[in-house]
């Protein structure tokens, strides 16, 4: 059982909860953090500008990333406020109420933002003024921010669920549905979106992609299958948003596998055992991402092997790697911003921000945007 990553777990049934306990028994052990060493500062992250982000995220539970089109920045605190930046200037341009609870980020694009709440509604506004355009219900609670593109929204619901909603009246266009297993991860990856296809992982461990058209399931692949005797054990959730890049997606699942496979039937090229539940980074010939210890890795796309591994930042509460000006940026919940060079991951930057960042960290133009937990949002660059 991992015991040095917070972890939501959420149940669909109530009688899930004695499964849990049993699978719990034997009480968690506190890892204490690796303990910072001083390091040579050459690119400390620099903020161009902060701002409200709507709302403090205090909440564990609560992932509300900010999400950027057009040159607008677009964030939200947990009670529904909307805010918009311009990305340049930090000036505002307009804010909105939704009345809503929110627990995600949102998603941009087709001249809309659009945000998911706690009993499931699906909002959309206009992202120039902010006026609301239309909102529908999926019935589940949104647990994934959504995705837009090509005329369409794509939201994934709690219990399993994949809607496909039309961008320009909301109305549902398909929906698929796979049954969450007994126990599972609060939080899903975002769905991947292409011009005749969707991707998106699920919490019994598969990778799945779907015709964009009508929701045809075009195939299904099982990134990791569930083993050992408890609930607990046998959690193999694609929380972290598979990456697609040069015809292949990369996936990972939390205590299962990272695995590449190839775009034409999902057929698995390569897979090596990992526990991931945040952001995956990709550039060059690597993936970025970190373990369930806090390990950060650089693994090569091609074979699955090791480039490098960073074990300073060990047991510290890592967001997932961003891949900002060449370099990775990584938040910690102790409030500090840490750089790392691609090439052999050694520290090379850090700043105290005094609050955690909420993952994930995003890449515009050169450009960091991240939210804290204490409510503020913040764009940053690198020398």
């Amino acid at each position: 059982m991992m015991t040095t990553q917070h972890h939501r777990w959420t149940l669909p049934l109530v009688a899930g909860l004695a499964v849990a306990l049993a699978g719990c028994s034997a009480p968690r052990e506190l890892v204490k953090p690796t303990p910072l060493e001083e390091i040579d500062n050459q690119q400390p992250p620099k903020v161009v500008w902060d701002a409200s982000s709507g709302g403090d995220q205090e909440n564990q539970l609560t992932a509300i990333a900010p999400v950027e089109d057009e040159g607008r920045v677009f964030v939200a605190g947990p009670d529904g406020d909307v805010l918009a930046y311009d990305l340049e200037s930090g000036k505002r341009l307009w804010s909105a109420e939704l009345d809503a609870d929110l627990s995600v980020g949102g998603g941009a694009g087709e001249g809309l933002v659009v945000f998911g709440s706690e009993d499931g509604r699906v909002f959309a506004l206009a992202a120039d003024s902010g006026e609301r355009r239309w909102d529908t219900s999926i019935r589940s609670s949104v647990d994934a921010a959504p995705s837009v593109g090509f005329g369409d929204v794509a939201v994934r619901g709690r219990d399993g669920t994949l809607h496909v909603l039309d961008a320009e009246s909301g109305e549902v266009r398909w929906r698929q549905s796979k049954a969450p297993p007994a126990l599972t991860l609060q939080g899903q990856g975002r769905v991947l979106m292409f011009p005749d296809a969707l991707a998106a992982g699920f919490d019994d461990g598969t990778l799945a992609v779907f015709a964009r058209e009508d929701g045809r399931e075009l195939w299904s692949q099982a990134v990791a299958l569930p083993t050992g005797r408890t609930d607990v054990d046998r959690m193999v959730d694609v929380d972290a948003t598979p990456v697609f890049a040069d015809g292949v997606f990369y996936a990972a699942t939390y205590q299962g596998k990272l695995a590449a496979l190839a775009a034409q039937g999902g057929r698995e090229l390569w897979s090596r055992d990992f526990s991931n539940t945040n952001n995956i980074a990709a550039g060059g010939r690597a993936l970025y991402l970190s373990d369930a210890d806090g390990v950060i890795w650089a693994i090569d796309r091609r074979s699955g092997d090791a480039l490098w591994r960073q074990s300073d930042l060990k047991h510290r509460g890592l967001t997932g790697p961003a891949l900002i000006n060449g370099y990775l940026i990584v938040g910690d919940r102790e409030g500090y911003v840490h750089v790392l060079s691609t090439t052999s991951g050694a520290l090379v930057g850090r700043a105290d921000w005094g609050d955690p960042l909420v993952d994930p960290i995003q890449q515009v133009d050169g450009r960091g945007l991240a939210v804290s937990r204490d409510g503020e949002l913040r764009v940053f660059t690198l020398d």
